[in-house]
């Protein structure tokens, strides 16, 4: 009887007690509860997904033509998942930005992991998306594939707690925050970890998330305090904001990602605080106007993806990549990031002819043909 019981208590300590949030998988190299960012290939680069309460850092590409594109695939994420999702912008209209977010299709089982880069990453993928192709949406499914030419049906984000900020000012800048529209932002954004319970420090059981998704930030439009002051160093508004942000997000279940126009600052020493403040931080660099959009090297490639930092969350190192270079491609369904594949120098007409001469005449040819052996 007693051994019974002794087994029972056994399993009872031996089984962990798990976060259930939809959408959401705790990590497997450091148990970091993780979110995907809608896009496989960045999940990867950032070790498995966007662990929550971590920050990251989009520096916007020229025309913030593809950097508008990764915070859609994170939004659209969120409205998959139920995720609550808080959006600002002061340079569209945030509710333009909502209601023109891709549509899953996962539906779809043939278009599944389409644009994995890594075979392995292909084959974990379709494994994943076969477990429950005819499921609902609303199952805990970590990861989507989408289709940028459908857009998300409206009836699915009414029933999401979405909240958009577009520059209403409900306070004047304090502090080191003295500008109002990050103030305003700021206030905004902690109203709504408290009206959903997500602060670390509220004891009760977590159901939800939250994606903080900030477009365009620091742009002319939230004060353009970098064009006349810059040089002066007075650019403390937005780091402070930055750091603010942070701290909001590492003390509660939400997740931010940020897109930064770094192109339009003057000073570097800027983004490198902007930088510092981030846990991940990657540039987007497109060909579009550059001399790389002719170069036959990146014909099959829309832009550079720079990873500037991975942050070690739970870990002593970041996540290690075994590939330095990476370009992102923009198709007609989906954007994916791939490793950049450099050609051969020669090609096979020109490595041809080369063999064709040295065979006719050149000092190693030997009655007009190679000798077996060649001393280099």
């Amino acid at each position: 009887m007693s051994h019974g019981s002794s087994v029972s208590s056994f399993q009872k300590k031996g089984k962990a007690k798990l976060v259930s949030i939809p959408g959401t998988r705790p990590s497997l190299h450091n148990a970091q509860l993780l979110i995907s960012t809608g896009l496989p290939s960045l999940d990867y680069l950032l070790g498995g997904g966007l662990a929550v309460g971590s920050l990251l850092i989009v520096e916007e590409d020229r025309y913030d033509v593809y950097s508008k594109l990764f915070l859609k695939y994170f939004l659209a994420e969120g409205m998959m998942n139920g995720h609550m999702t808080t959006l600002a912008s002061l340079d569209m209209s945030p509710q333009s930005i909502i209601s023109d977010l891709p549509s899953s299709g996962d539906t779809n089982p043939d278009d599944t992991a389409v644009d994995m880069t890594d075979t392995q990453m292909t084959i974990a993928w379709r494994y994943q998306n076969q477990k429950s192709q005819s499921s609902s949406i609303s199952s805990n499914k970590f990861g989507h594939s989408y289709d940028l030419t459908k857009v998300m049906n409206s009836s699915l984000i009414d029933k999401v707690d979405v909240e958009l900020w577009d520059g209403k000012i409900t306070e004047e800048g304090k502090g080191m925050v003295k500008n109002k529209y990050y103030w305003s932002l700021l206030q905004f954004i902690k109203k709504r970890i408290e009206s959903g319970n997500l602060s670390t420090s509220f004891n009760k059981a977590k159901t939800n998330v939250m994606r903080i998704a900030l477009h365009s930030l620091g742009s002319p439009l939230w004060g353009w305090e970098f064009s006349q002051h810059e040089k002066d160093h007075q650019w403390e508004s937005l780091t402070a904001f930055i750091y603010m942000l942070r701290a909001l997000v590492r003390s509660s279940f939400s997740i931010g990602m940020v897109t930064i126009p770094s192109h339009l600052f003057v000073d570097p020493a800027l983004m490198s605080r902007l930088t510092t403040a981030g846990d991940f931080v990657v540039r987007l660099e497109s060909f579009q106007g550059s001399e790389k959009e002719t170069n036959p090297v990146f014909k099959d490639y829309h832009g550079l993806f720079h990873i500037v930092k991975l942050s070690a969350l739970n870990s002593l190192v970041p996540p290690l990549l075994d590939s330095t270079d990476w370009v992102f491609r923009l198709k007609r369904r989906s954007l994916t990031i791939e490793r950049l594949h450099l050609p051969p120098e020669l090609s096979e007409t020109v490595s041809r002819d080369q063999e064709e001469t040295v065979t006719k005449s050149g000092p190693a040819c030997i009655g007009g043909k190679l000798p077996k052996h060649l001393d280099f």
